[in-house]
């Protein structure tokens, strides 16, 4: 099983973009959109946000699959390399190409330099420090790429020079560290945590971890992932029903990791395809459909508010599976030879 494509993990992966791009139609925009935040405190809405947080836990648990595919960390890179680029950069030209007739976004008309943090991958915290100038990403929702690499870098290099559990309880030092510095920030070295977005290398370490399990069926790691996991939910410092939330959630991906049962459930079509599409819909969907949900309310004033964003939705899933399907093999292609 370990090493082929697994598949209640897009499923998973389906259950995360739904729930964020639910966050951003009825919560994030509130000021934006028309039905203002009529919608926004409903539980799935308010806290779809926390779909970010699943893809960490998945992203970890993938990771270490790949690296022990990988022979050399420059492989390693070059292949997620390869495995994000194509999508980044059909992303950047589609939303940078389409911004003109999309005024109504949220984060306004983009500028040229704001390609730069996407396509390099690089936090727009490390171009400033670098360079001292200050450049805004395309889109908002990247900066969770930016977190995603840091943890490439980082856990790679831990990986390929100690063993993966070593690696991984390092990694959830790192974490533990941004824990303090977090609740001592006259402190030298926290921007040191900000700096490497060290706050969220819990979620990651868990997913490490339930890989392991994954793959031994010794429950020490599974201990560890949901220990780890369950810190994590803990610092968040949010109220009860967001805490709760969030517990459902981390039990949407530990159930099926550890009953094997369950995992049938995360391979329904519908979150299939949302998995299959969510990494190009992640990229451009935020902007985009709150733009349209504005033009929609202007030209079409009979549209339910609840029925608003559902539109915009199915056109962003339609772009977005023409990019999955054959946009990304296509520039992948041309890329790998």
């Amino acid at each position: 099983m370990v090493g082929k494509r697994i598949d209640f993990l897009d499923g998973l992966r389906g259950v995360a973009i739904i729930l964020v791009v639910l966050f951003h139609a009825y919560s994030r925009w509130t000021s934006v959109v028309p039905y203002g935040d009529k919608f926004a405190s409903f539980p799935v809405f308010k806290n779809g946000y926390l779909g970010v947080q699943l893809f960490f836990l998945i992203s970890g648990f993938v990771i270490l699959m790949s690296l022990e595919k990988n022979t050399s960390m420059l492989t390693f890179l070059y292949k997620r390399w390869l495995r994000l680029f194509p999508g980044m950069l059909i992303a950047t030209i589609l939303v940078f190409s389409t911004a003109f007739l999309l005024y109504e976004r949220p984060m306004g008309k983009p500028d040229l330099p704001t390609v730069i943090p996407g396509l390099f991958f690089i936090d727009p915290l490390w171009i400033k420090a670098i360079t001292g100038y200050t450049i805004q990403p395309l889109e908002g929702a990247f900066w969770s790429l930016f977190v995603e690499v840091k943890f490439y870098l980082i856990f790679g290099l831990l990986y390929f020079y100690l063993d993966e559990f070593k690696a991984i309880v390092i990694l959830t030092l790192l974490y533990l560290s941004s824990v303090y510095l977090n609740t001592h920030q006259d402190s030298y070295l926290w921007p040191v945590s900000d700096f490497l977005s060290l706050e969220y290398y819990g979620w990651f370490a868990g997913g490490c971890a339930a890989y392991l399990f994954f793959k031994t069926r010794e429950h020490k790691y599974f201990l560890f992932a949901v220990i780890i996991t369950a810190l994590e939910l803990y610092m968040m410092k949010a109220g009860n029903r967001t805490l709760a939330f969030g517990i459902c959630l981390a039990a949407l991906f530990y159930v099926p990791i550890y009953f094997e049962r369950f995992r049938v459930l995360f391979t329904h079509p519908i979150l299939l395809f949302f998995g299959f599409i969510s990494y190009p819909l992640y990229l451009i969907h935020e902007n985009a459909m709150i733009a349209l949900i504005v033009k929609l309310d202007k030209n079409y004033t009979d549209i339910p508010f609840i029925l608003l964003p559902v539109i915009p939705i199915l056109i962003l899933c339609g772009i977005t599976y023409f990019i999955a399907a054959k946009a990304e093999p296509y520039v992948r292609k041309i890329i790998a030879r």
